[in-house]
């Protein structure tokens, strides 16, 4: 996966100008000392996990310099999206010991899916989401609990939708309680831009969204989701982009 992400900087050293081709060319190094630190304070090995949760803060860093940067931004992003699909793509290993689900009940499938082929990359990711919030729900910040031993539940919440081709990573997850979750994918729950949460039947700002440090949110995937469910409701009434009052 390291070696992906090294792969990277070499395609943006090449087709960057000369002034701007140098900004990520230790964006590998980044993302093996993050993936260290997530692992030494887990006590563990460094696995896929620690990788992918590292990977997603390098991105948005390489994002956010884009952005402060004028720079090609067109050019970033593909490279940034081939990173995405190979990461995705690639198997796990086998022999890479997962922690216990603490979550969810026995049998149980996140999100309400009933594909019971999902694979190993998306059951780590959700494992890493509910961990970060400790199942607590971003939005009513709920936890449920169940009984033991699988006591704690909460589901993981695609922002983009799958069948509009939203993927497995945390960037497009958030950790809910099976009531949001249902407001959110109905569209009776948005995002603002700067992660404000609207009630788009009485059109109310419900609070700031929950975040954890290390949770960064594409907010590419948000105008998506806010954009399908307002232009299909017309009347859904939203604060539309920032509220200045919604960043955590």
């Amino acid at each position: 996966m390291l070696n992906v992400i090294r792969t990277a900087e070499n395609k943006w050293d090449r087709a960057l100008p000369e002034d701007h081709g140098g900004c990520f060319l230790r964006v590998g190094d980044h993302v093996s000392r993050m993936a260290g630190a997530l692992a030494a304070a887990e006590r563990a090995a460094i696995n896929d996990t620690h990788v992918e949760a590292a990977w997603s803060l390098a991105r948005r860093a390489v994002h956010d310099t884009c952005c402060l940067v004028t720079m090609d931004c067109d050019t970033v992003n593909q490279i940034l999206e081939d990173v995405d699909y190979t990461l995705r793509a690639m198997p796990r290993s086998e022999s890479q010991v997962s922690p216990p689900l603490s979550n969810s009940p026995e049998g149980n499938v996140f999100s309400g899916d009933t594909d019971e082929s999902r694979s190993q990359n998306s059951e780590n990711t959700v494992r890493k989401l509910k961990q970060w919030y400790q199942d607590s729900c971003q939005i009513c910040s709920t936890t449920l609990f169940l009984p033991a031993p699988r006591h704690r539940y909460s589901e993981a919440a695609h922002i983009r939708a799958r069948e509009h081709g939203g993927p497995d990573l945390t960037e497009n997850l958030l950790c809910l309680c099976p009531n949001c979750h249902v407001l959110f994918d109905t569209g009776a729950f948005v995002l603002t831009d700067d992660f404000g949460v609207v009630d788009t039947v009485t059109g109310r700002l419900q609070g700031a969204l929950k975040r954890h440090r290390w949770h960064y949110i594409n907010p590419d995937d948000v105008r998506h989701h806010r954009h399908h469910w307002t232009s299909r409701n017309p009347g859904a009434r939203s604060t539309g982009g920032s509220t200045g009052q919604g960043r955590q």
